[in-house]
């Protein structure tokens, strides 16, 4: 079961509260990797990763947005639209990051991959101060910066995906 879902392109997922969301591979060639969050036909988070030669994944996006407005359904909601302004939805703090870099890990792990890393920036830790510890819950190394990460980066993240024998 678990096998057939991470080959899988398309999937659901539920948030903290319940609420169903699709997961879908949006793009996956030689290169990269894109997988979508989407809730009712809007793209609400996405990860973005590149392969490297070695085995390697790098993490090059992870988000979830926090000021949506989705699109009305009929025109009726439009018009009422145009007379009371919604608020945006923040979809951050619902479980659906982990969701997608969990989803990452494990694919890439049963495919064979040894490690996936990436960098942290000053603004990426403005706009979510909780990311670092978020990263270490998850399993991951919070790492001086190197020459692998980029050049903005004020540490590293890094996590093993080779099984260890005992």
């Amino acid at each position: 079961m678990l096998e057939s879902l991470l080959e899988s392109n398309e999937s659901i997922i539920l948030d903290r509260e319940g609420r169903e969301y699709h997961l879908k591979v949006a793009g996956e060639e030689d290169q990269y990797f894109i997988a979508k969050l989407l809730y009712r036909n809007s793209e609400v988070g996405r990860i973005q990763c590149v392969f490297n030669p070695r085995g390697e994944l790098v993490i090059n996006d992870l988000f979830i947005h926090n000021d949506i407005i989705h699109t009305p359904p009929h025109l009726l909601a439009v018009l009422w639209r145009l007379l009371v302004k919604p608020k945006p939805i923040d979809y951050r703090q619902r479980g659906l990051g982990t969701h997608l870099l969990q989803f990452v890990i494990a694919r890439y792990r049963q495919r064979g991959f040894k490690r996936i890393y990436g960098s942290l920036t000053q603004e990426d830790i403005n706009n979510n101060p909780n990311l670092v510890k978020w990263y270490e819950k998850l399993g991951f190394q919070i790492l001086p910066p190197s020459a692998e990460n980029i050049e903005t980066a004020v540490c590293g993240i890094s996590m093993d995906l080779e099984e260890k024998s005992s």
